[in-house]
């Protein structure tokens, strides 16, 4: 009798199937070329660790994010936190499958002007369609800048 696991769809077989071990080359070589001339380039978003049910992302606060007041904008923040959880959930599957935002939720808790910002991102929920995850973002000195919640959604299956 197969078991049915509660955070992820399917019996554990069809689980072990579906998970997918990273290497560090591989996320360097896949990112980089997924990114290379398009708006996560323009932000200057490094990926620093990826794997099934998290990944981390960095991004410079540079002058060019700010807002008028001086300090980065909720939009970056905003993208950000949608591509570590983004990140998260594509390696979360077999490779090949297609993932998108289908909806997002963020708080702003403190504002910056300087620095690197690092974006955490730990899965809620996997499953066959749709995943959901927790994000946040924390500054140079590891306070809390904004968290988030986000839905995404397979669009190709590998």
């Amino acid at each position: 009798m197969s078991r049915v696991s509660p955070t992820r769809g399917g019996t554990l077989i069809e689980r072990v199937k579906m998970a997918r071990s990273w290497t560090r080359e591989e996320v360097e070589r896949v990112f980089q070329a997924r990114w290379q001339g398009n708006f996560n380039d323009l932000l200057g978003f490094e990926v620093l660790e990826a794997e099934e049910g998290f990944a981390r992302v960095a991004m410079p606060v540079e002058p060019k994010l700010h807002q008028p007041f001086g300090i980065i904008h909720g939009g970056a923040l905003a993208s950000l936190a949608d591509t570590v959880g983004g990140v998260g959930s594509y390696v979360s599957y077999p490779v090949g499958t297609e993932v998108v935002t289908v909806e997002m939720k963020i708080n702003f808790v403190r504002p910056v002007k300087e620095g690197t910002l690092i974006g955490e991102a730990k899965a809620l929920h996997l499953g066959r369609k749709t995943s959901v995850w927790e994000m946040r973002i924390v500054d140079d000195a590891e306070k809390l800048v904004c968290f988030a919640s986000a839905t995404y959604m397979v669009i190709k299956e590998a």
